[in-house]
């Protein structure tokens, strides 16, 4: 028997490591060339786990998470009393004892901390999957199961109630959840009918609807679509649609039905037209006529339309009384102000006298100062038609004065 060196001997051409700690003699191999290359060979194998130890050592000493090198600690634990090689096995596995003991320790400590955590997330956890605020509850869980996630295991005497619990809450709540909404969804389905029965009696109302009452109906169908009640946006959307084409076909056939009653009735609307002007010129037998100017502006637009041949003809005669009554009006109210309401008998009327050859100068030099100037204007069909009826606006401001002051002559 020879001894090869402090950690092994050689026995009938056999290579056996020395016992150590607990661990019993080991054969590791035979002499195939010399001793001592046989002893140069299983020291290589045992530097090569020197190594190994090594590298982990230096990862454990870098790492903020020590406690993630347990599993190769204990990896090399295991190798180290089967290695089939010669050294300090004693030295090494003690020193892979040390470190596990170390991180033991660490994670013994991060379990409890963790268990510390996840017990606080529990907490919060319970609040939040009681209420029924589905979109800002479901925010909260997702955001509390992403720290659950985050944080690491607990000892193995905790792990199986904590995680548990966390379970039972996880799945009660999407539970829960998944019943409101299914429930949501089956209540949309069925509130879908009230769309489509509202569609129908809509469908029914607006057929043949006269365009002067068309928007009061309309109105009033859109504060009823309101109260129907919420379904699912796309189904929603597709119901509007319906009803959109309902009402913008109710418009289209009121106008034209509106079209064609307008052209049959062209002789009955000039003549009412005709009577109404004759209305306004006994209006305007008075200096100081009782009218409301917009009252007669509406009457006017509701007389419906004329031919073409005629509408000129009217609109101008219309527009001559108009602004007569307007005249009047306001000439009235600058009278009234001058005078502070005080009822002056003769002072009163020349005073309007006064002030309605102020104002028939002022639109007489402004008439004439227009006509001076037309010849400058841009002469393009748009431009030189609007210029025609601003020419012919002061035209009939300068005549609905004259006539004005002619009136008031024959009454002093």
């Amino acid at each position: 028997m020879a001894e090869i060196s402090a950690f092994g001997v050689i026995r009938e051409g056999k290579v056996f490591r020395n016992a150590f700690l607990e661990f019993p003699e080991k054969e590791i191999g035979e002499v195939r060339t010399s001793e001592d290359e046989t002893l140069a060979y299983f020291q290589e194998r045992f530097d090569l786990i020197v190594k190994d130890m090594a590298k982990v050592e230096a990862n454990i000493n870098a790492a903020s998470n020590k406690g993630s090198y347990l599993m190769k600690l204990l990896h090399l634990k295991k190798v180290i009393p089967a290695a089939d090689a010669l050294g300090d096995f004693e030295s090494l596995y003690k020193k892979v004892c040390a470190y596990e003991e170390q991180l033991e320790g660490l994670i013994s400590q991060n379990r409890a901390k963790n268990l510390e955590i996840k017990t606080a997330l529990l907490a919060e956890l319970t609040e939040a999957t009681k209420s029924s605020e589905w979109k800002s509850a479901t925010e909260a869980v997702k955001l509390l199961q992403s720290k659950w996630t985050k944080t690491g295991a607990v000892a193995e005497d905790h792990k199986e109630a904590i995680e548990g619990a966390y379970k039972e809450l996880i799945d009660g709540f999407y539970g829960r959840r998944a019943s409101f909404y299914a429930d949501l969804e089956k209540m949309m389905v069925e509130k879908e009918a009230n769309y489509e029965d509202f569609l129908k009696e809509a469908a029914k109302k607006l057929k043949d609807v006269p365009l002067a009452k068309l928007k009061s109906l309309n109105t009033e169908l859109m504060e009823e679509w309101k109260t129907l009640g919420r379904i699912k946006r796309e189904k929603q959307n597709e119901f509007w649609s319906q009803f959109q084409t309902l009402t913008k076909k109710a418009w289209n056939d009121a106008k034209k039905s509106k079209k064609v009653a307008d052209k049959s009735n062209l002789g009955a609307n000039k003549k009412n037209k005709e009577e109404f002007i004759e209305k306004l010129k006994s209006l305007n037998e008075a200096l100081i006529p009782e009218v409301d100017l917009n009252a007669v502006k509406t009457e006017w637009k509701a007389l419906g339309p004329v031919s073409k041949k005629d509408m000129g003809e009217l609109q101008s005669a219309y527009l001559m009384q108009y602004d007569m009554l307007s005249e009047k009006l306001f000439l009235n109210s600058m009278v009234d102000k001058r005078l502070k309401g005080k009822d002056q008998g003769k002072d009163k009327n020349r005073l309007r006298n006064r002030i309605l050859r102020d104002l028939l100068d002022r639109d007489t030099r402004e008439l004439n100062a227009f006509k001076e100037n037309l010849e400058k204007f841009n002469t393009s069909s748009g431009f030189h038609q609007m210029i025609g009826g601003k020419l012919e606006q002061q035209e009939r401001k300068v005549k609905v004065k004259k006539m004005i002051l002619s009136q008031l002559k024959s009454a002093e």
